[in-house]
């Protein structure tokens, strides 16, 4: 835990996507990262939003990336072998639809409200978010 109460990790990450300029995530570049799984060395691309969800989950549950993933991966195993319909699913895919999970799970309504959530505007804090972009007028407001 840094000085200022941000854990190491997540003030790292945040000064990588400062260095790059960007207030945002890419929400089009994926980022490949090679991560031991088991024996074997394993690559997964994701988008770079999710690489910056991943790590601050690791840092909340005190995991390593491959830690985790290894976990992703043998629940995702055992799916597959109960479940054929599952066989589709990618290691990637997984990671991603566990990182969505974790934080649908961990999100409340003064969460959402502090977000700026339920407002009329989905795309509020989130890398889609258009600075300056029109406000839409009160219900019954024109």
């Amino acid at each position: 835990m840094g000085d200022n109460g941000i854990p190491h990790e997540k003030r790292a990450s945040q000064k990588r996507r400062a260095a790059k300029g960007a207030s945002a995530p890419s929400i089009v570049d994926l980022k490949a990262r090679t991560l031991r799984i088991g024996a074997r060395s394993v690559s997964i691309r994701l988008e770079p939003s999710y690489w910056d969800g991943l790590e601050d989950i690791c840092s909340r549950e005190r995991l390593t990336a491959g830690e985790l993933i290894t976990d992703i991966k043998a629940r995702l195993d055992e799916q597959q072998q109960n479940d054929p319909s599952s066989h589709g699913v990618t290691l990637a895919n997984a990671v991603r639809v566990f990182i969505v999970g974790y934080y649908r799970r961990a999100a409340t309504e003064n969460g959402h409200s502090r977000a700026g959530h339920g407002r009329g505007d989905p795309f509020v804090s989130t890398p889609f978010d258009t600075p300056n972009a029109p406000e839409k007028p009160e219900d019954g407001a024109e």
